[in-house]
């Protein structure tokens, strides 16, 4: 008698996950109102994703390029779970992430504070409300004065890079990726975390181990960022937090002490730390709750940190991987660079003219298009307080996105595209020419998102990458070798866009400086 009721149990069991199943995964088949896929679990690549062949960017850059999309402005999806809406109209890319950004505030389904109170408090995983409060209080740290106030700071990494380069022999053979890591990291720690470090020397230094933990992507953090961003509700259960527990020992550890010890000497660095201190003494005199606020500084230092490596290492690096395998292309740099230093003091350039490098700016914004670092934006549709009306797609279909579904869009198939790119993977500065970047579409290039979510950062980031390619191609020029792999694939592990088995490049002394 048990075993029978024990059996019917087990089939109604598996009977509810079968409608379930049907439910969730022929949704836009039952509406048939704008061309969809197919609904699988895991969108029909549940063994590539399992054995971590392909992750769900590169999956939306297969539909993106699928012919029978080609000319729809939207397309229904799965992710791993559940119905999503694919956003591949340029126009309608820029309504939802900047004219309508009051219908998708989110990015992510909401994380538990208590169960992750650092990670689940920073500005890219936090809810809108946490949000808006941190990105409204740290807008100042990164305005022109702010950055150029900074720049002296990077100055003197940029000197320690030169330094380090000369002891080396006259062709230096480097993995590029881990170079410009321990450069951006050492940047990092003195215009945000108010230390110096010096990783570029010394790469056992802990700040620089604890950050690439998080950009050395294994089975374990894609499976924690799989259930952070798709199942943050059984987060706790597997113990998915956005930090390794060593790591976030680190930072609950190190910015704190920053606080302290700046608001005992009472400096300024014009760092990401005076405006922590700024920051905790007006929530002191607010009363608001000390512990909830110090985790959001954490958190939102934790998060810059991150962000502000893994973005501006990768793309330094793939910029002189580009340029090396077009001598041409950095020889026309390198001139620029060198105009610039016979215009100036021997060894500093001007803010301001560092940003007048035209060339610079369009190798590195052609950088970006061909590697863009984050290949995929996901939004959460909202109905805003006091709207009736779910949000309408129209006049681009007879759709209306109810609330909680996930909408995405690939930068990765974007910036790919060849109906907005004449040969797209090639690297050709020339298409951000001050003529020909007149006539870009804005929805079409999305290196740093667009709208109030785009990143905070962008600006100090390109402040560094364009600062490290400055001062190494100085005196020295760069080229491949028998390790360079000519032709990469990124790495299906990772969430971000990173080359697989490194960029190993040869950087050789300059016959002026040798």
């Amino acid at each position: 008698m048990l075993c029978t009721i024990v059996c019917i149990l087990f089939l109604a069991l598996l009977l509810a996950l079968y409608v379930c199943y049907k439910v969730q995964f022929s949704y836009w088949s039952r509406r048939n109102i704008i061309p969809s896929v197919p609904g699988k679990i895991f969108s029909g690549n549940l063994i590539e994703f399992l054995t971590f062949k392909t992750n769900f960017a590169y999956h939306l850059k297969t539909i993106y390029d699928d012919p029978q999309f080609i000319d729809v402005p939207v397309v229904g999806v799965y992710d791993l779970f559940k119905p999503s809406l694919f956003i591949r109209d340029p126009e309608l890319i820029k309504s939802v992430l900047v004219r309508d950004f009051e219908s998708f505030p989110n990015r992510f389904p909401e994380m538990d504070l208590n169960h992750d109170p650092i990670g689940a408090r920073s500005m890219f995983f936090t809810k809108y409300s946490i949000w808006k409060k941190m990105r409204t209080k740290l807008n100042p740290l990164f305005t022109s004065a702010k950055l150029k106030n900074m720049y002296y700071l990077i100055q003197n990494v940029c000197k320690n890079m030169e330094h380090h380069l000369d002891q080396q022999a006259y062709v230096y053979r480097v993995e590029m990726k881990d170079f410009c890591a321990r450069y951006t990291t050492d940047i990092i720690a003195t215009t945000l975390l108010g230390f110096q470090s010096n990783s570029l020397e010394n790469p056992a230094e802990e700040l620089n181990k604890e950050v690439r933990k998080l950009a050395d992507y294994n089975w374990r953090l894609a499976f924690d960022y799989m259930i952070i961003i798709y199942f943050p509700k059984l987060a706790k259960f597997f113990g998915s937090r956005v930090l390794y527990p060593q790591t976030e020992l680190f930072f609950r550890s190190c910015v704190p002490r920053a606080i302290a010890e700046r608001e005992h000497s009472d400096k300024c660095r014009f760092d990401l730390i005076d405006m922590l201190v700024k920051l905790k003494r007006e929530a002191i005199s607010l009363g608001e709750n000390m512990k909830d606020f110090m985790y959001c500084l954490i958190a939102q230092a934790m998060v810059m940190t991150v962000a502000g490596f893994e973005t501006s290492s990768t793309t330094m690096a793939n910029a002189l991987l580009e340029l090396a395998k077009q001598p041409d292309l950095q020889k026309r740099l390198k001139d620029e660079i060198r105009t610039a230093f016979s215009r100036a003091d021997q060894f500093k350039i001007p803010y301001e003219d560092l940003n007048k490098l035209e060339y610079m700016d369009m190798v590195v914004s052609e950088t970006l298009r061909l590697y863009p670092v984050l290949p995929v934006l996901q939004r959460i549709c909202q109905r805003p307080p006091g709207k009736a009306e779910s949000y309408s797609l129209k006049p681009y279909c007879e759709f209306s996105i109810p609330d909680g579904m996930p909408v995405y869009i690939s930068m990765y198939g974007l910036h790919y595209d060849p109906k907005y790119w004449t040969n797209p993977t090639t690297f050709d500065p020339e298409r951000f020419s001050a003529e020909n970047k007149q006539s870009l579409n804005p929805g079409i290039y999305l290196p740093f998102g667009m709208g109030p979510h785009n990143c905070i950062g962008v600006r100090l980031g390109l402040l560094q990458v364009k600062c490290g390619l400055l001062h190494l191609l100085r005196n020295h020029h760069v080229r491949v070798c028998e390790a360079t792999l000519l032709k990469p694939e990124f790495e299906a592990k990772s969430i971000l866009l990173q080359l697989k088995g490194g960029v190993y490049l040869e950087i050789v002394k300059d016959c002026l400086s040798a």
